[in-house]
């Protein structure tokens, strides 16, 4: 029989990937549902959403349902020479419309010492990702030194929210405007639109943003990048990664390479990740980390996820069939490989792939 046959579409890829992180040399990292609220309540800008469901534990602490995985993993390592850990669980976020909803995510962390070639690793690792879901797929790959030397055009340390939504959204048309309302100079916000609306190739993209900011921060995250995609390119897997600079994340916890997962045709993220030291090194005694996450639940729109048949083989019995010789018969058919549910009568609203009765 099949093993895969009855298995979910997020279970087959999960066991797929499973064999491949610990052929890498992760482990499987376990944890608890809940952690203390304020985990979570320190590092709001770390999370997707701010809603987090809360209860009071028996000794009166406030706990939370994790909306974040990332969080507990770096909080709960301990001191050493690093650790390479995945994981498939579940977090508690709001969805569009603000009800609460429990979310998978298979994904994988690499803490410690984070050099080119475990950036590598982990990126090649988000790459067989996605192939693992099937059909064609991209990595849009960022760097967060580019938004950090931009601003430093500026004399800005951080990026007002207002110009991180433009940058997200791409937004060129009233980027100039934002930009000016948050401080930022018109020169530097009309090249930073031009970074923006630059399109082809990743050297394109690369030589176009050493051009527009030849600052040490955005010339710096421009080899890294380019290194980073010669190198996949040069061990095979370097086929769908390219750059885009509208990819962004908060700077307060990550640095370094940042990147997003699309699956062809299909217009919504089902991965992330990036590298994230600065949140390494505000929870524990590491250095560094870098990661990501596959989403399977968005993979519902991505695919019929429903089987054909409830079952491929009903086996109808009748009283005067003695209950040995019905065992017998459904073991005999599940050994051919087939799935069989057994009945007395047709089940409603269930489908098969053919009636047997005996």
């Amino acid at each position: 029989m099949d093993v895969f046959k009855s298995f979910t579409e997020e279970e087959r890829i999960y066991f797929s990937l499973k064999g491949l992180y610990e052929g890498f040399g992760y482990r499987q990292y376990r944890m608890r549902k809940f952690e203390e609220y304020s985990l979570y309540s320190e590092n709001k800008n770390f999370l997707m959403s701010s809603d987090i469901i809360t209860f009071s534990g028996r000794d009166g602490k406030l706990l939370a349902l994790k909306p974040d995985v990332t969080l507990s993993i770096v909080k709960n390592t301990q001191a050493g020479t690093g650790r390479k850990l995945y994981y498939r669980e579940s977090v508690y976020r709001t969805d569009g419309s603000g009800s609460f909803k429990e979310i998978s995510q298979i994904g994988l962390e690499y803490l410690g010492d984070i050099d080119g070639y475990s950036q590598l690793e982990v990126l090649s690792l988000a790459a067989e990702s996605l192939k693992a879901v099937g059909g064609g797929y991209v990595i849009d790959l960022s760097h967060m030194g580019v938004i950090e030397g931009v601003l430093s055009e500026c004399g800005l340390t951080s990026c007002p929210d207002a110009v991180a939504q433009c940058i997200k959204a791409r937004n060129v048309h009233d980027l100039a405007a934002v930009c000016l309302g948050c401080g930022i100079e018109e020169g530097v916000a009309k090249r930073l639109a031009k970074l923006l609306d630059t399109k082809g190739k990743y050297m394109v993209q690369l030589d176009a943003l050493r051009s527009l900011f030849p600052n040490k921060k955005c010339l710096a995250a421009a080899d890294e990048l380019e290194a980073l995609i010669n190198g996949l390119k040069a061990s095979g897997t370097g086929g769908s990664f390219r750059v885009e600079f509208s990819v962004l994340n908060d700077a307060m916890y990550y640095n370094g390479v940042i990147f997003h997962g699309y699956l062809e045709k299909f217009p919504r993220v089902v991965l992330s990740g990036g590298r994230y030291d600065n949140l390494v090194k505000k929870l524990s005694p590491l250095s560094g980390g870098m990661g990501f996450a596959l989403y399977p639940d968005e993979l519902g729109y991505y695919y019929d996820n429903q089987p054909q048949y409830d079952a491929d083989i009903l086996l109808l019995y009748t009283n005067d069939v003695p209950p040995e010789k019905v065992l017998q018969k459904a073991k005999e058919l599940i050994g051919g490989g087939y799935t069989v549910r057994v009945a007395q009568s047709v089940p409603q609203g269930m489908r098969f792939g053919k009636i047997i009765k005996i």
